[in-house]
């Protein structure tokens, strides 16, 4: 049996052309997280290939676009060659990869092992139900840290700006058509034909993989909201950035709290301490306020 993934990744260039390339590290990675995720499932009997197992191929990408076909060929075991019929509800690469990414980005709520049907129901955290084949959730509830390093490296070109999505397809074998066995979510996407974006390549980076930096510097800036009654309200404005910060300066405070006046313009040397947490490709900033190196107004204000 022949399974084929197609994988196009969309996007455009800074001119506004369509993508057309994509940086070779990317696609290497596309294919080494294709090859574990498929191994891993593989080894699990998800695909039912038997003791000959498979393995995963990949065709010439098409002229005109950016298309990566993947093609998984079952190889002959000692029952002769399977026919397609034989492969009725067996899942697809793009299935594995659609579950996959949905366990990154959600979690099972209930579980149904009473289906006569061979497989398992699944009640998601975002209200959808799904049947997979009881294999397949076994293998979803193992080696998660590792999946997702494989779906990271699958959706791996989505790190750069220029890729906006990558689009998954795959036609089902003959027999699951014959058989009406596609699966579909409650909202009736196609796991066989689905999108990946950004928040799912985020969705899949393992929540251990933590990144805190912090950084010390001075800078000039202007306090655009102020609060005389809590430190940690304050709101600093650089000609860069606008921060709400934290400020733990206590002789300044000493100094408003006994009636500084300060305008809307004046003029701040601050040290500030950033602290900067990078998770899930997300970066959260706080600041907080060390000392008021300086306070001065600005050239253009009257003090009359």
């Amino acid at each position: 049996m022949v399974d084929t993934l197609t994988l196009r990744f969309e996007g455009e260039d800074e001119d506004g052309t369509k993508l057309h390339e994509l940086r070779a590290s990317h696609v290497a990675e596309v294919l080494q997280g294709l090859v574990g995720l498929t191994g891993d499932f593989v080894k699990a009997g998800a695909f039912g290939d038997g003791p000959a197992g498979s393995e995963v191929l990949v065709r010439p990408a098409q002229e005109g676009s950016f298309l990566i076909e993947v093609v998984r060929f079952v190889h002959d075991n000692q029952d002769g060659i399977k026919t397609s019929l034989e492969y009725a509800g067996v899942p697809t690469v793009s299935q594995i990869i659609y579950w996959s990414s949905k366990s990154a980005r959600a979690t099972v709520k209930a579980v149904d092992h009473s289906l006569d049907n061979g497989k398992v129901g699944l009640s998601w955290s975002d209200d959808t139900y799904e049947e997979v084949p009881e294999a397949v959730w076994e293998e979803l509830n193992k080696r998660k840290r590792r999946r997702k390093k494989q779906l990271r490296q699958i959706m791996a070109p989505l790190s750069d700006s220029r890729v906006t999505q990558v689009q998954v397809q795959s036609p089902p074998p003959v027999a699951a058509i014959e058989a009406d066995a596609e699966t579909e979510t409650d909202e009736g996407e196609d796991a066989d034909d689905f999108t990946l974006t950004r928040p799912d390549y985020d969705a899949a980076r393992p929540e251990d993989e933590v990144e805190e930096t912090e950084n010390v510097f001075e800078t000039e800036a202007q306090m655009s909201a102020i609060d005389f009654d809590r430190p940690d309200n304050w709101r600093v404005k650089t000609a860069e950035v606008k921060r709400n910060a934290t400020v733990e300066d206590a002789d300044f405070l000493a100094l408003v709290a006994g009636g500084l006046a300060i305008r809307k313009t004046d003029i701040f040397n601050l040290r500030v301490r950033e602290n900067a947490t990078e998770k899930n490709g997300r970066t959260t900033r706080t600041w907080t306020v060390l000392e008021v190196l300086e306070h001065r107004r600005a050239a253009h204000d009257n003090d009359a």
